[in-house]
């Protein structure tokens, strides 16, 4: 039981981590007065705040005793199903990721994966020939053009806050009998 202890310890250190991660990257875009160091900051604070969720999946996981590597909310609700069990935890995690802050992460951390179509970007003025001259900058562009869906790392921060309190909430009622 003792090794158990110890796999769970860790992934609850995992999911801390990822929250303290995210919580520098915020400190970080709140002190800088670059604009694409603040976009920086803040993606790199959103995927943090992403990879927190996945890292209390794997707290969950372990929590009972599923041998999982990449758990999922829909994984471990259908695992736990075999056994006839149900987890409260995934049934508030699956609430907040339908409408919620969670919703709101996920949302934000799919649009710093992927980028915006350019069709979205182009400015009704532009002239599409100018589309057509030389490639501009691209950092620049991205930077410039995809930035308005960022969140502020005043968001983020909420949406970490309120990460972190659901998560002691989870735990709380996550004790071994």
């Amino acid at each position: 039981m003792a090794g158990k202890g110890r796999v769970a310890k860790y992934q609850a250190d995992r999911t801390n981590q990822k929250l303290y991660f995210c919580r520098l990257a915020c400190q970080a875009a709140g002190d800088s007065s670059d604009k694409q160091l603040y976009q920086a900051h803040c993606e790199t604070a959103i995927f943090h705040l992403y990879g927190t969720f996945l890292a209390f999946m794997q707290e969950l996981a372990q929590f009972y005793s599923l041998d999982m590597s990449a758990p999922t909310l829909e994984s471990i609700e259908l695992a736990l199903k075999e056994r006839t069990q149900v987890s409260p935890e995934v049934q508030r995690l699956q609430q907040l990721q339908q409408q919620g802050f969670l919703a709101n992460v996920e949302r934000a951390y799919q649009r710093c994966l992927y980028a915006v179509l350019p069709d979205q970007i182009v400015d009704k003025d532009m002239n599409i020939n100018d589309l057509e001259q030389e490639p501009r900058d691209l950092i620049v562009n991205v930077v410039t053009l995809s930035n308005q869906w960022l969140p502020d790392e005043a968001t983020i921060r909420e949406w970490r806050q309120q990460f972190l309190e659901l998560i002691e909430q989870l735990r709380a009622g996550m004790v071994e009998f």
